[in-house]
Parts: structure tokens; sequence; C-alpha cells
């Protein structure tokens, strides 16, 4: 009877897993738990809580790319992806209402703050980033700095996945900033 039982517990757990349950076994076991036994042993569960976290964020960029598929805001070939047209309008509503928030919004006394770092080889795609932001009603505190008073994370967002570097660019929110007052100037917030 011992016997039957280990061996249904073996053929159990011998099933052959898919893509995305090796991928998280393999970031699991590779990095997260490296991580955490570097740490210490006390933070298993915050390394587990970690590991949780990006798996959901890897699944929920996963849906998002297939829903933006199904809308027909981007196509795929292969493991690459394009805006298409009404992708691009997407664009450019997105950037409208961020200039609207300019003149529309009362500010929430935080700043919005988008950081790259792209690669020289895609200069093309940098620059492009930077008009963007630009025409979007960004200012640039530094070469790759950029800084808005109003909520924009769908903009910065929707620039990553279509400029196809998310890996290089950060969005943040900072609630307080160095030279505030010249930014309030800038942005007409002084009242």
């Amino acid at each position: 009877m011992k016997i039957q039982k280990s061996q249904k517990f073996s053929h159990q757990h011998s099933r052959k897993f898919g893509r995305i349950e090796k991928q998280i076994l393999q970031e699991l076991s590779f990095g997260d738990l490296l991580f955490g036994y570097l740490l210490s042993f006390g933070s298993t569960g915050r390394m587990f809580k970690l590991a949780r976290q990006r798996a959901m964020d890897r699944y929920r960029r996963r849906q998002a790319i297939q829903r933006l598929k199904e809308f027909g805001y981007i196509r795929s070939c292969g493991d690459t992806f394009s805006i298409t047209s009404a992708g691009r309008k997407i664009i450019e509503g997105s950037i409208e209402r961020t200039l609207q928030s300019l003149k529309t919004k009362k500010w929430d006394h935080k700043w919005r703050i988008a950081i790259f770092d792209i690669p020289e080889k895609q200069a093309f795609l940098r620059s492009r980033v930077r008009r963007v932001l630009k025409r979007a009603g960004f200012v640039q505190l530094q070469q790759s700095v950029w800084v808005f008073p109003h909520e924009c994370e769908e903009l910065v967002q929707l620039i990553k996945q279509e400029s196809k570097l998310s890996e290089y660019i950060l969005y943040g929110v900072l609630e307080r900033i160095e030279d505030e007052k010249r930014l309030k100037r800038i942005f007409d917030l002084e009242k």
C-alpha cells in the first residue's frame, strides 16, 4: 500500500511544466533564493513575497500585452511588438490629457519623474522619447531626467511599450525635490 501511495505521489509531481512554470521556478531557484539566502535566513518570508510580486508583475504584463493586441493597439511578429496606427492615436490622446492636466488639475504637491538611460546604439529611440516627454509638458532636469507635476504614469507606460525600452526607463513620484521653487515657477504652480 505504501508503495502505491509513493508511486501516485511521484506521478502527480512528475507532470511536465509549461514555459511560464519553468521560468517562475528558475527565477525562484536561482535569483530569489540566492538573494534571500545571502541576506539572512530570517528574510525568507520577505523573499517569497518578493518572488510572488515579481511573478504577478510578469503575469500582469503578459495580460496587458494580450489586451493591447486584442484592441489592435500593437501587433506581434514572433517575440517583437510594434505599435499600430490605433496605438499611436492612444498615445496622442495620452499626451493631450497630460498637457490638459497642467491647465485643469489642482497640484497634489508631488513631482512625477521619468528617468532613462538608453544605450547609444538606440539613440534614435532616445531622441523620440525626449521629444514625446517635451511635447507632453515635462521639464528636463538633467540629461535624461524629466519632471512633471501631475499624474502621468499612463503616458510613461505607453512610451515604454511603444519604444520597447521599458528596461531603460523608470517612473517615480517624489514628494520633495531640490530647487522646487524654480519648478513651481516653470509649471506656474505658485499661487
